[in-house]
């Protein structure tokens, strides 16, 4: 049996990917067996010349406040003010009520029980994907497009676009 990582469930069968009660994807059962111990290797310097574009992205600490200004126009919740950590997604009989929950948005169908967290960290506001069905995307200002999916947390800087599957906000930092 494999345990939910996100909310705690012990019976969902082998080789499943996805959690029988919160949906979230679940971990990849490893057997001790397969475990090869790890290498120590000196990493290389980084190369001097690269043809891949990856754009230096300032991090500076920001304000303790925060907004979701929302793009959708008559959304049911125009925005919402973040203080503290705030969890993603639709409520959900068995694990509750979320923080932020989109399930009346216009995409909410898209939108996992438990689909991610923002939070600061070190002063820095990040989100993080919590195993989502449909992802979280970003694209920064000036972007034309989103970025891939999200595999791990990410710093927000204001006017970033987010998208939770296909409900779409911009962060703000106030």
């Amino acid at each position: 049996m494999i345990t939910c990582t996100a909310c705690g469930y012990d019976q969902n069968p082998d080789n499943t990917e996805f959690c029988s009660i919160c949906g979230s994807e679940l971990p990849i059962a490893v057997t001790t067996a397969s475990i090869i111990p790890p290498t120590i290797i000196q990493p290389a310097p980084p190369p001097i010349s690269d043809n891949s574009y990856s754009p230096t992205i300032p991090l500076t600490r920001t304000s303790a406040t925060a907004r979701l200004v929302c793009k959708q126009i008559n959304a049911p919740i125009p925005e919402f003010i973040l203080e503290n950590n705030a969890i993603v997604g639709i409520f959900d009989q068995d694990t509750g009520p979320v923080d932020i929950d989109l399930e009346t948005f216009p995409g909410g169908d898209t939108v996992s029980r438990n689909h991610a967290e923002i939070y600061q960290e070190a002063g820095i506001w990040k989100v993080k994907d919590l195993g989502s069905t449909n992802g979280v995307f970003i694209k920064g200002q000036g972007q034309t497009r989103f970025s891939a999916r999200i595999t791990v947390p990410t710093p927000l800087k204001p006017d970033d676009e987010i998208a939770f599957g296909k409900v779409k906000f911009v962060f703000k930092n106030s």
